[in-house]
């Protein structure tokens, strides 16, 4: 027999030609080819991300769309004294003057608040949006307004006015209701106008929209002036209110369950579902050092309480949980829970006389991608908590019935259910567990590494016994 006779019944056999370097099954290199395709498989999450960004952009389109009719972000100011004046510059000629304004916070205020909430559709998507009922009550100095004169200035009385100021008017619901000294006042909108310049302007310039009272002859009175307004109106996301006198005080009560206390002074006290109670119950105190305001100003300063963040009281309505991030959060670990399934299946081959081709572990990774697509879609209309039970019980069943396929063996099936459904459960706990979620994956992966080594520990990874025996 020839040298070319002997090698040929050798290659028949299917012997590895490149020896020990390459040895035929290395449970090694199926290991690393796992691995490759466990970072490949991740590709398709990413494809599920482009469409968990598109929807949460028609989101907060309706969101918008359905804010602006609402009246949107709303910030209140409660009520405020404002004077114009005229003052004369030292030039040498009468004629040379500019106009002015000094505005005064009252004593004391306190609003009383009740919110009622309700969620409008737009689609799959849900927005809520709030009608406020405020109750003002207010007692002003009026001779605070009449120090805050500039000395060689001369107050234009008929043109000082109350103000009450909103961001967006449109979601007024009601007449504005206004008594000094028990004495209604007529409310009228202030017309908006800019920086005021030498054209006299009746108005202080302010970013909301203002509705103006004339106080008369109750203004130049030296007794105190007690005012109370009501205001009814609709907004969506954010109401945030300014601490409009020296000491504010302001209790809310709403039918909402989820709030977001944000603003430059968080409550005091809160009541949030506690002892049964629906929605929340909140209360605040801004008292003059903190409000870090002049009580009165020769600035027009008429809304200077509403910068955001900065001495507002503010309360967020937000949803139970936002579908779109609690799904987007998921896929930042799904190549780290891919890679779990996969070696899960790895483990599970190395442990049975069943081999899984590549192909099948592709069919498994792209069971885990659409696995997020599911809870995408179900989420929009089921919410997170009971979309992630039926698309982790539609996916776990599905790949554990493959497996239980693959590897020929309805106790591998069932390994596969319970290992599967752990893994399942722990992606659920690092979506709800935010402030823990880099701890749990780190213990996760640790052990998960740690598993796997001990299953492997006595692992001929090169394959070079099984290599030998069948050249033998």
């Amino acid at each position: 027999m020839t040298e070319t006779d002997e090698t040929q019944p050798s290659q028949a056999r299917g012997v590895n030609p490149l020896g020990s370097i390459l040895p035929q099954r290395s449970v090694g290199l199926k290991l690393l080819l796992v691995c490759a395709l466990a970072l490949v498989m991740a590709i398709p999450a990413l494809f599920v991300y482009g469409v968990v960004a598109e929807r949460t952009a028609g989101a907060d389109m309706a969101l918008r769309e359905v804010s602006m009719r609402a009246g949107g972000v709303q910030k209140v100011l409660g009520p405020v004294l404002a004077l114009p004046y005229t003052r004369t510059l030292e030039t040498g000629n009468s004629d040379n003057f500019v106009y002015g304004f000094v505005t005064s916070a009252a004593e004391t205020g306190r609003i009383d608040t009740v919110i009622r909430v309700e969620e409008r559709r737009r689609g799959v998507y849900r927005i809520p949006v709030f009608e406020a009922e405020m109750n003002f009550s207010a007692r002003f100095d009026p001779a605070e307004l009449r120090k805050a004169i500039p000395a060689d200035a001369q107050p234009i009385w008929k043109d000082a006015r109350l103000y009450l100021g909103i961001s967006d008017n449109r979601g007024i619901r009601d007449t504005i209701k206004v008594t000094a000294n028990g004495q209604p006042i007529n409310m009228v909108p202030a017309p908006y106008v800019g920086a005021h310049g030498a054209t006299y302007q009746p108005v202080p310039p302010s970013s909301l929209s203002l509705a103006a009272g004339n106080l008369g002859e109750i203004l130049l009175a030296d007794a105190p002036i007690d005012i109370t307004a009501s205001l009814v109106f609709t907004g969506a996301q954010r109401l945030s209110v300014g601490p409009f006198a020296k000491d504010t005080r302001m209790v809310m009560a709403s039918d909402w369950d989820n709030p977001g206390f944000t603003g430059g002074v968080l409550p005091g006290e809160h009541n949030v579902g506690e002892a049964g109670l629906r929605g929340f119950n909140a209360s605040w105190r801004v008292p003059y050092l903190a409000r870090d305001i002049p009580g009165t100003s020769s600035q027009g300063l008429i809304d200077a309480s509403l910068q955001e963040g900065y001495r507002d009281m503010s309360v967020r309505f937000l949803q139970a949980s936002n579908p779109y991030r609690s799904v987007e959060r998921a896929l930042k670990y799904a190549a780290m829970f891919i890679g779990f399934v996969f070696l899960a299946y790895f483990l599970f081959e190395i442990t049975s006389n069943a081999r899984a081709h590549p192909a099948q572990y592709v069919l498994v990774g792209l069971a885990q991608a659409i696995f997020y697509l599911l809870l995408l879609a179900l989420a929009e209309r089921l919410g997170f908590d009971p979309a992630f039970l039926v698309a982790a019980a539609m996916t776990v069943l599905l790949t554990s019935g493959y497996a239980m396929s693959v590897f020929r063996s309805r106790l591998y099936g069932l390994r596969a259910l319970l290992v599967l459904s752990g893994i399942y459960g722990l992606v659920y706990v690092l979506m709800r567990a935010e402030g823990q979620a880099l701890l749990a994956g780190a213990f996760a992966s640790f052990a998960a590494i740690a598993i796997t080594m001990w299953m492997t520990r006595n692992i001929d990874w090169y394959g070079q016994n099984r290599s030998d025996q069948e050249q033998e």
